[in-house]
């Protein structure tokens, strides 16, 4: 369980960019399996997210 908001994006940008830090993609939106881009843009995907509100998230490119 979360407790904080701090706490939940963490968890959300670890998500997000796990399959990209395993170079099973290059960016997180391309992961089929993710929700990032209903948080991100609210564009519904395979993934049901079970709440209303976006998170906050700040996406940094690999160099």
């Amino acid at each position: 369980m979360v407790f904080t908001e701090k706490k939940r994006v963490e968890k959300l940008r670890y998500m997000h960019r796990n399959p990209v830090k395993r170079r099973l993609v290059a960016e997180p939106q391309q992961w089929d399996w993710s929700s990032y881009r209903q948080y991100a843009d609210g564009e519904r995907g395979i993934v049901l997210v079970n709440e209303e509100r976006k998170a906050e998230l700040k996406v940094w490119q690999i160099a």
